[in-house]
């Protein structure tokens, strides 16, 4: 069910995955899949077993889970700021937070986006691993971590984030108004077993969300949406950033009920995942997406 890791240096080949990832980008929106036989064929044909080549990787995030001790988090996020130069020179880091509410506390969330996919991953771990400082830290900062978890997951096909006008996983956190009060909202679904299962969630929710993004708050834009490759799979997450804060958030919601296509999605995409959480998370002073 895990894709195998896309080469930048080669075509790589993709058989028999969940999403065909690198077969999805190439297809446009409407022939991802949607509930039309038409559409459903065109599916089906592109998912059937065949294998598809891909010049380029697909680009990936690493999501790392850090459980901290409730008296290890000030001390763990001041090594964390203290090293932050170091950190990003060494790995792509986007998002950097710790929960406000909707689950765990005392969890620091990092965020890596990879261009170049397990390949570029692996190269750059290879480099932080003989950092003599990068070592320092880790080895330090361990006496306040309890648990540590890392996800993969691929970024949404580029229809999928046009759709949502989200720069995705390229985007350097600029031409954003600052704010003290800036959230981030991390919404994710789980869905039923199945080679379809994410594709179709995803073109019900990119047909959506292009009419809730013009409803809703100035300050309000869609960072990222993601599923898994790596662990829980058949799992969809978006990430919103919502600049004027929890109130923001609230207006954006509330906005977006004027928009009968986005609660049209909502249905359908409720119908498809078995499980939805929603987390609220703040960025740290020297996260990249603030």
């Amino acid at each position: 069910m895990i894709f195998s890791a896309l080469s930048s240096a080669a075509p790589a080949r993709l058989c028999g995955g969940p999403l065909q990832a690198a077969a999805l980008r190439q297809l446009p929106r409407s022939s991802l899949a949607v509930n039309h036989s038409k559409n459903q064929a065109t599916l089906a044909a592109n998912t059937s077993g065949r294998c598809f080549s891909s010049a380029a990787p697909a680009g990936i995030y690493e999501y790392r889970h850090y459980q901290l001790y409730p008296s290890g988090v000030n001390p763990y996020i001041a090594m964390a700021t203290e090293s932050s130069d170091l950190r990003k020179s060494l790995v792509p880091l986007r998002l950097f937070s710790l929960p406000e509410t909707g689950g765990d506390l005392n969890i620091a969330s990092h965020l890596y986006y990879y261009e170049g996919g397990m390949e570029e991953r692996d190269a750059k771990r290879k480099v932080s691993g003989g950092s003599d400082r990068w070592k320092k830290f880790v080895a330090d900062s361990r006496v306040h971590v309890h648990a540590q978890k890392s996800l993969i997951y691929t970024e949404a096909p580029s229809s999928v984030l046009q759709a949502g006008d989200s720069k995705g996983g390229a985007w350097d956190g600029s031409a954003v108004t600052s704010s003290p009060d800036v959230v981030y909202e991390i919404r994710k679904y789980q869905l039923g077993l199945g080679y379809d299962a994410v594709p179709l969630f995803l073109d019900v929710f990119s047909e959506g969300v292009q009419y809730k993004v013009k409803c809703q708050d100035p300050e309000t834009q869609l960072a990222t949406v993601m599923y898994s490759e790596v662990g829980r799979l058949n799992e969809v997450i978006e990430i919103w950033r919502h600049g004027n804060g929890v109130a923001g958030m609230a207006k954006s919601r509330e906005m977006a009920r004027e928009a009968p296509q986005w609660r049209d999605a909502i249905k359908d995409m409720a119908t498809k995942a078995e499980k939805f959480d929603n987390v609220i998370v703040k960025p740290v002073s020297f996260s990249t997406w603030k």
